[in-house]
């Protein structure tokens, strides 16, 4: 008898009100086998519950076969109706890395021999929910079991000659030939070993630091199954290891693509082509407000959700037709002066720090032993594939971070859940270690939820406020390029001040000279609790305590609010 709970069905109709219906069975939490078949024929109930105990030899036959009549005795309830053309879009997938309930797969440029000389052509793995794993050619599509159709988009041009696998040769054919999954906490283990040997961390958070970045890693090899990745923000001063950062990311993470001087077409033409990990260094001309780096910052404010377009125009012939580029993925940017604010709300924090004299690990050679490198890519390609239907669970799995919410939840939910998966599987604490982690690096991002020029504005205008002479926006802007004139040398007008503070519900009073004169200490106190800033407003003085009546004696509306919420109106 299978213990209650451990082993679970379920089913959805497949191609409509047909009598297809495709059955996923899991054990122990674990997805062991899915197909689509006619449950009301022997047969194929037969086969169904044959591969199954292949894959679980525990499990016994009959109460399978009677799990599956029970569901046969269950109405089938029909698919919306559709156009007969119209597809499902579920069933259309990138074909670098897709993750889907039918199939897991992921593409590798391969070196080969075509008419007598080398060339680079594309090679499709895909690890089937039955076991089954298989090597295919690169083409517009996939069958699936059932009849139906997985549709890949776009099909890319033919890598190049030298362009590099990712996964190994041997690793794959040893993986075709039935090798075993590797274990996912030794996996986790060797990737931090290699974060661990080369970066110098902040000593405070070296340990949340170096699991942050070794998840983020294996994450890169398994987003397509959340519906937003997270990006990394690698910062600190000058010489502190952040290129040194992103070399090591380059030998760990999914198809990395190093970018520093790349343009805004050539981006987005390149993420829609091949997809994978972008590594963009020197990021700090994202914030220099050139039309250009509008256009930039533009593409990575959309790619970290699912469906995140770049469009553009095209021409065509005479005329111009919109096209849209798909700008979706793992994104790591490093730079000295920090991200745009908008960027630093979809990014991790990384601060990196300068080692000492006397630490050996700025001096180590980065490939001083490829073959160690090699080993943790195979085995975290190995691992994309081997437990596909497990990342899509992941997905769903918020209890993860439930002290979080909105962006902040939204971050670190992949990262969260696939540390408590692992730890699941034998990596003790790392869980607890990565919320903490976050929750730190929550906490000192309330620091930068407003730009440092909103806040100097602010400061300002309060200042003036406490003194009795509310400024006018011209007067706001003197002073601060007086104080930072750096900062707001391309503020050219008062209006610019005037547009800022009115994000913050703080307007000019329509008179002659237009000064703040109808904001008040309560509006900024307000404003300086809810962002946690320090605009040098005090808190109000308490209330005078009111005194208790004595019994019979009545307080008014006060009396009456109290005696409305005691149990005893009678009672003070």
């Amino acid at each position: 008898m299978i213990p209650p709970n451990l082993m679970t069905f379920e089913h959805e109709p497949v191609g409509g009100a047909g009598r297809l219906c495709k059955v996923t069975v899991r054990y122990a939490g674990e997805v062991r086998h899915i197909d689509s078949i006619d449950l009301a024929k022997a047969k194929e109930r037969d086969r169904f519950i044959a591969c199954l105990k292949k894959r679980v030899p525990a499990l016994d036959a009959d109460e399978i076969h009677a799990k599956l009549l029970a569901i046969a005795d269950r109405p089938v309830v029909a698919m919306p109706a559709v156009a007969p053309d119209e597809v499902d879009l579920r069933r259309i997938v990138r074909p670098e890395l897709f993750i889907t309930p039918w199939v897991t797969g992921l593409t590798v440029a391969t070196p080969v021999m075509v008419g007598g000389k080398p060339a680079g052509k594309w090679a499709v793995y895909l690890r089937w929910p039955d076991g089954r794993r298989e090597r295919v050619d690169l083409s517009g599509s996939i069958n699936l079991d059932g009849g139906e159709t997985l549709w890949l988009n776009p099909v890319p041009a033919a890598p190049n000659i030298n362009a590099s696998p990712g996964w190994s040769a041997a690793a794959r054919a040893a993986w075709l030939g039935g090798k075993a999954a590797p274990d996912p906490a030794l996996v986790l283990h060797s990737v931090l070993e290699r974060i661990a040997h080369y970066l110098e961390l902040p000593p405070d958070v070296a340990y949340g630091t170096a699991a942050t970045l070794a998840v983020w890693s294996m994450l890169t090899y398994v987003y397509p199954a959340w519906d937003a990745v997270p990006y990394l923000f690698i910062g600190g001063p000058m010489g502190s290891g952040k290129t040194r950062a992103f070399e090591v990311l380059a030998r760990l993470v999914f198809r990395p693509l190093g970018s520093s001087n790349m343009t805004a077409p050539a981006l987005f033409r390149t993420l829609n082509e091949r997809g994978g990990t972008l590594l963009m260094d020197e990021a700090e001309r994202l914030k220099d407000g050139r039309p250009e780096t509008g256009e930039l910052l533009s593409i990575f404010l959309a790619g970290y959700k699912r469906g995140g377009r770049a469009t553009r125009l095209e021409a065509v012939g005479d005329t111009f037709e919109t096209r849209e580029f798909d700008v979706f993925g793992p994104k790591a940017l490093a730079c000295i002066a920090g991200l745009p604010p908008t960027l630093s709300s979809r990014s991790i924090p990384i601060m990196m720090f300068r080692a000492d004299d006397n630490s050996p690990k700025p001096r180590r050679k980065i490939d001083d032993d490829p073959a160690k490198w090699q080993t943790i890519r195979d085995d975290l390609h190995a691992l994309a594939l081997e437990y596909g239907q497990t990342w899509l669970d992941l997905s769903r799995r918020h209890e993860v971070c439930p002290s979080m919410s909105g962006r902040n939840a939204e971050l670190w939910q992949p990262l969260l859940a696939i540390a408590t998966w692992l730890e699941e599987r034998g990596v003790r604490g790392l869980g607890d270690l990565l919320r903490e982690h976050a929750m730190k690096c929550i906490d000192a991002g309330k620091e930068d939820q407003i730009p440092e020029v909103d806040e100097i504005l602010l400061t300002i205008l309060a200042a003036r406020v406490m003194a009795g002479d509310p400024p006018t926006s011209s007067e706001i802007l003197d002073r601060a390029r007086l104080d930072e004139p750096e900062l707001f040398r391309n503020y050219k007008t008062g209006k610019s001040v005037g547009t800022v503070l009115k994000r913050y519900g703080l307007v000019t009073r329509k008179s002659g000279d237009r000064r703040f004169s109808t904001v008040t200490k309560a509006m900024l106190r307000k404003i300086q609790q809810t962002y946690e800033l320090d605009l040098g407003i005090p808190e109000p003085a308490p209330a005078p305590a009111v005194p208790s009546p004595r019994d019979g004696e009545s307080v008014g509306a006060l009396g009456a609010l109290g005696a409305s919420q005691s149990p005893n109106p009678g009672s003070t």
